[in-house]
C-alpha cells in the first residue's frame, strides 16, 4: 500500500512539474509575441491574484495556502 501512495505522489509531482513548466513557457510566449498573442497567461494570473485580493484578509490567507501547496 505504501508503494501505491508513493507512486501516486510521484505521478502527481510529475504532473505539477509539467504544468509549471508549461505555465512558464506560456508566459515567455506571451511576452515574446506581444499584444497579438493568442495566449493570455499573464492576464489570467493577474485576474486570479485580483480575485484573491478582493477577498480581503481571507483572500490573502487563501493565496498563501495555494502558494504553500505549489512550493511542495
Amino acid at each position: 500500500m505504501d508503494a501505491v501512495f508513493k507512486n501516486l505522489g510521484s505521478f502527481i509531482s510529475g504532473i505539477v512539474g509539467l504544468l509549471m513548466s508549461l505555465l512558464g513557457l506560456g508566459i515567455v510566449a506571451e511576452v515574446l509575441l506581444g499584444a497579438g498573442s493568442p495566449f493570455t497567461v499573464i492576464d489570467n494570473i493577474t485576474g486570479l491574484v485580483a480575485q484573491f485580493a478582493g477577498g480581503g484578509f481571507v483572500g490573502l490567507v487563501a493565496l498563501l495556502v495555494v502558494l504553500s501547496f505549489m512550493k511542495k
